[in-house]
């Protein structure tokens, strides 16, 4: 499976457009860590990394789709010294 389509499978359209337009200083990297963890938990079990993604709020929701499709924007994200 191309990694398209598992953004596809997790996110829902609103969600990746979200992500794209998603501004570094917008994140809340300790939500999006927290989140990525409790996904990679669910490893092999789609269905429920799929409902965990609904539960999160959708500016975490976001920027957890952009820190999986986008590694580079990491690195803007980490850049930031204050909020």
């Amino acid at each position: 499976m191309s990694l398209h389509t598992e953004l596809k499978s997790l996110f829902d359209k609103t969600i990746i457009r979200r992500s794209r337009r998603l501004a570094p200083e917008k994140v809340d990297a300790l939500a999006v860590k927290e989140a990525a963890g409790a996904l990679l938990r669910l490893k092999g079990r789609p269905g429920d990394q799929a409902a965990m993604v609904q539960q999160l709020p959708p500016s975490t929701a976001a920027a957890l789709c952009r820190w999986l499709a986008d590694p580079a924007f990491w690195g803007l994200v980490g850049g930031i010294t204050k909020h």
